[in-house]
């Protein structure tokens, strides 16, 4: 291979490189969910719960019935 070629492809590969090492980093500062802690189902209950308001606004704004196969959920 070419030198010139050499060059465009290792900046290319540090990049992708840092772009994963950001995603990691930003993934191991989410606090770990356990499913027998309490505080944790709690916000798993929480989580479900605006999911399934978001999914009622959703399909009452887009007039979906409730048998509706398009609506989210």
């Amino acid at each position: 291979m070419d030198g010139s070629l050499l060059e465009p492809l290792a900046l290319a590969a540090l990049v992708v490189a840092m772009i994963v090492t950001l995603y990691d980093m930003r993934a191991s500062l989410r606090p770990a969910a356990c499913p027998e802690c309490r505080h944790c189902r709690e916000l798993a209950e929480q989580e479900a719960a605006l999911q399934e308001r978001l999914a009622r606004e959703y399909a009452r704004r887009n007039h979906l019935d409730d048998d509706d196969d398009r609506r989210i959920g």
